[in-house]
Parts: C-alpha cells; sequence; structure tokens
C-alpha cells in the first residue's frame, strides 16, 4: 500500500515537528500548519489523505475547521488529536464526521496505527467509488471482487461489516468476525440480523436492518470495552439504499480519561482539604491562647502552619504547570540543548542535601554525545525531578548516577539510585498524577506527586518517550529519550 499524504493541523511546533519525524520516518508525506486558516489555504492548494487537527488553535477550534473542510467537499479522513479529551467532545466530533479521535498524550504506535487505519480507509473510499460505478448491480458485487479491496478493510482496527440491500453480509473484516466470535465463512452471505440477534452486537440489529437516518452513531458495551458504532446507508447515483455499513470504533480510552477526570478532581481535592485542616486547627489554638500569653510557645506551631502553606503553593504551581501542559499553553520554542553543563548544573544544585545524607553523585555522559531537541526549561525541569527523587528516595550513603549515550536516533539519558526501588505493581502508575507509593519507607517523605506526571508530558511534548526500571529495595532507573 503507497504511503499517504498527511496534514498536521497544531498550535505547537514541538507538537508538529515530533509528529511530522515520526510520520516521515514511516514513509508518509507531511506538511503542517499553525493555525486553521493557514490549513485551508493548504489544502485549497494540494489535496492530502488524513488531516490530524488540533481542537484548540489560535484562529478557529478543531470543529470549526473541520466543519470548514466538510464544507469544501473534499475527500480525505480526519482525526482530532487532543489534551481535552471527553465523551461529549468525542461525541460532538463525530457527529461533524470526524473519523477519529485520538487523546494526547500518545505514543508513536498509536499515532501510526491511527494514521494507517485513516490513510486505509481513503483508499477504501476511493476504491469502493469505483467498484460501485463498475458494478451497478450493488455491494455484493464489492465482496466476489478479488481486488485491493477486501485487503484493506481487512486490516482496519475498526471492526467493519457491509450488507447489501437485501440484509445479506457481503464483507466483514476480522475485527468484525473476532466481535462476532465466528469465522468469516459463518458470516459471509448469512443474514445480519440473524448473526446479530443473540451476539454482543444485539443492541444494532434493528439499527442496521432500518436506520432512521443515513447515518446513526450510539456507544455500545461489549465486555470491559467501549465502542463508538456507526451505521452508514450507502446509496446509489439514483438515491436508492445499495446497504449499510457497520463500523464499530473502539473509544475505551476516552472513558477512561473520563473516569481518571473524576479521580483527578476528588484527590485535589484531599489534597487541600488536609493542609488546609491542619493550618485551621494550628491558628485556633493561637487565637484561643491555649498555651498562655507567651509568643515563644505558639512559635514551633506557625513554623509548622508555614510549612503547611508552602507545600500548598508548591501544590498549586504544579498544578497550574500540568494545566499549562495538558493545555499546550506558553510552550517554549524547541532548541538543541547540550545535556552535559544542564545535567551538571542540576546535580550541583542538589549538593548540599546529599552531602548531608552522604549520598555520592557521578555523572558520565558518552564522548560527542549530541545535543537534544528540547526546551533547555523543559529538561532542566526533567532532570531536577529525576535527580531530586533519585536523591529523596535513595538510602544514606547511597548512589545518584547520570548517564547519557546515543541510542538509535535517541539520546537516552538514565538517572539511577539506590535506593529503595518500588514493588511491580506499582510502575504502571508511577507517571499517574498524585500517585505515590504507600509503604514505611515513604511516609514522612514530603511531596504531592506530580512531579513525574510533569516530566512525562514534557518529554511527550518534545516528541520523546520515559522508560522506568525498578526493583523493591534495590533502587530505581528513569530513561528518557529525546530527539538527537
Amino acid at each position: 500500500m503507497a504511503a499517504g499524504s498527511i496534514l498536521i493541523v497544531d498550535d505547537e511546533y514541538g507538537v508538529r515537528s515530533g509528529i511530522r519525524q515520526i510520520l516521515e520516518m514511516d514513509g508518509y508525506q507531511v506538511v503542517d500548519a499553525e493555525t486553521g486558516q493557514e490549513a485551508l489555504a493548504l489544502l485549497d492548494a494540494a489535496p492530502v489523505d488524513v488531516a490530524l487537527l488540533d481542537y484548540r488553535l489560535p484562529d478557529i477550534d478543531g470543529l470549526t475547521l473541520l466543519e470548514a473542510i466538510k464544507a469544501r467537499g473534499l475527500d480525505l479522513s480526519t482525526c482530532m488529536i487532543t489534551a481535552y479529551a471527553n465523551i461529549d467532545t468525542a461525541i460532538a466530533a463525530t457527529r461533524q464526521g470526524i473519523d477519529f479521535f485520538l487523546p494526547k498524550p500518545f505514543s508513536p504506535e498509536d499515532l501510526l496505527g491511527v494514521v494507517e487505519t485513516l490513510v486505509s480507509h481513503k483508499q477504501l473510499r476511493v476504491e469502493a467509488e469505483r467498484l460501485r460505478r463498475e458494478h451497478e448491480a450493488g455491494l455484493l458485487a464489492l465482496a466476489e471482487e478479488k481486488s485491493q479491496t477486501h485487503t484493506l478493510v481487512g486490516c482496519l482496527r475498526d471492526a467493519v461489516l457491509v450488507v447489501n440491500r437485501g440484509g445479506e453480509v457481503v464483507l466483514a473484516n476480522q475485527a468484525m468476525t473476532e466481535l462476532l466470535d465466528r469465522s468469516e465463512c459463518e458470516v459471509l452471505f448469512g443474514q445480519a440480523q440473524e448473526l446479530l440477534a443473540d451476539g454482543p452486537l444485539a443492541a444494532l440489529s434493528e439499527q442496521l436492518a432500518a436506520p432512521a437516518k443515513d447515518r446513526t452513531v450510539t456507544t455500545l458495551e461489549i465486555g470491559e470495552a467501549s465502542y463508538m458504532a456507526s451505521v452508514v446507508t450507502f446509496r446509489g447515483d439514483d438515491g436508492a439504499a445499495l446497504g449499510r455499513i457497520l463500523t464499530l470504533s473502539d473509544i475505551s480510552e476516552v472513558r477512561r480519561l473520563a473516569t481518571e477526570k473524576a479521580r483527578f478532581i476528588r484527590t485535589m481535592v484531599h489534597e487541600f482539604r488536609s493542609p488546609m485542616g491542619a493550618v485551621k486547627s494550628l491558628i485556633e489554638v493561637a487565637v484561643d491562647k491555649s498555651l498562655g500569653d507567651q509568643v515563644d510557645a505558639y512559635l514551633p506551631m506557625l513554623e509548622r502552619a508555614e510549612k503547611r502553606i508552602d507545600g500548598m503553593v508548591e501544590l498549586i504551581g504544579d498544578l497550574l504547570s500540568l494545566s499549562r501542559l495538558d493545555a499546550q499553553q506558553d510552550a517554549p520554542p524547541a532548541e538543541l540543548v547540550d545535556v552535559a553543563p544542564l545535567a551538571a548544573d542540576v546535580v550541583e544544585m542538589r549538593r548540599e542535601f546529599m552531602s548531608a545524607r552522604s549520598i555520592s553523585a557521578e555523572i558520565a555522559l558518552e564522548a560527542g554525545l549530541p545535543p537534544v531537541l528540547i526546551a533547555a526549561d523543559d529538561l532542566r525541569t526533567v532532570l531536577t525531578n529525576l535527580v531530586g527523587n533519585a536523591v529523596k528516595y535513595n538510602r544514606d550513603g547511597g548512589r545518584v548516577t547520570v548517564t547519557g549515550r546515543l541510542d538509535g536516533e535517541w539520546v537516552r539519558l538514565d538517572v539511577a539510585d539506590t535506593g529503595i526501588g518500588m514493588r511491580p505493581e506499582n510502575l504502571e502508575h508511577v507517571f499517574d498524577e498524585f500517585f505515590r507509593e504507600k509503604r514505611k519507607e515513604t511516609r514522612d517523605l514530603e511531596g504531592n506527586g506530580l512531579g513525574l506526571a510533569i516530566v512525562k508530558r514534557l518529554v511527550e511534548r518534545a516528541g520523546g518517550r520515559l522508560e522506568v526500571r525498578s526493583s523493591d529495595g534495590e533502587g530505581s532507573t528513569f530513561s528518557v529519550l529525546l530527539p538527537a
């Protein structure tokens, strides 16, 4: 299958640059735009197969841009890429004709999978239109045609089922047959209503047989997964219905994000309520003069209150940083940054804390290590958090090591410690907001559990990725991979 042409519309240079690098390395032709108007000008100049649209743009939002694209009658597939991922936005975008919804942050594998699917969708539409004109008899001929269409549909991640005007199944890809738990030969040429009646798609049986509109969208729960189901009527030149296409797209991740949002808010309320309650109690003791009239008796309590307030101020600062990152706001421009002096500066800032606990530090960077493409302040924040954690969760007399080497097209920076490590079941949550491992060794350590969440977003904004290795009681190693 020939590589397609892709348009990236995002106001963040780092995001556009990272996506462009990933797609061009996979053979796609890529153009990008910072604003909606610039994107429309590019589309007027030359067609593309797929448009990746950010929801928040400087001039118009992604849904308005999508409407303008549809109004032009352009034949292309579209995907909304946004950090503002929720069910309402996903449904609004789908009703407006979006083909896919990819919440930020996403991995290179997810991006390539979505783009491959959308390019396949575009080529499938072109091929289906050609076959429709060649075979007036209807969609049955589409299934009988030994062409690229069957291969394209079979490769799609979405589950696809095509029925002709008589309600017979004439096409079903592997994803659909797996959902139905039937073989392809059991599905093809059978009556769709009978096939769906007793299975997980029973709720869609009537919609597929006689939909109220040419395009209907609904949600469906199958096991632990959530799907967005689309039923589209396929018509001939005379307007007569030739058949219908059922498509199921997995939106489990969008639902998960909505749940995570609620959890985040509950945790944030707890993080504020606890210190505020403590400060209020300390102030009440002072106001009531419970310890007498001597000021000195209240100084330790005021110091504890000040510490609590400082912790809340730090928490507010981290929450604002997290919010700006999620909203892709105030992003400094990416630049080529030399790692060595910045790493040395970060370690030196922690020297006093390490000396107090007899913790040694070593920086070992590979000779000739190339600079990395990231905003300097972002890299400083990343290393400050990782080195700070390596000191905080280390043992007295332990060691912190910062190493760097070229790893293919990436620069790999490893921050390792000889500290308490983490339990295996907690590794998948270590970058979650407010996550802190609960154990006796961490009971008295200060922190709000947002540092690593911020690190993850900064690294992914630069087009990089994070890895973590840790064993309980044997230390941890956090690895940052950034474009060289």
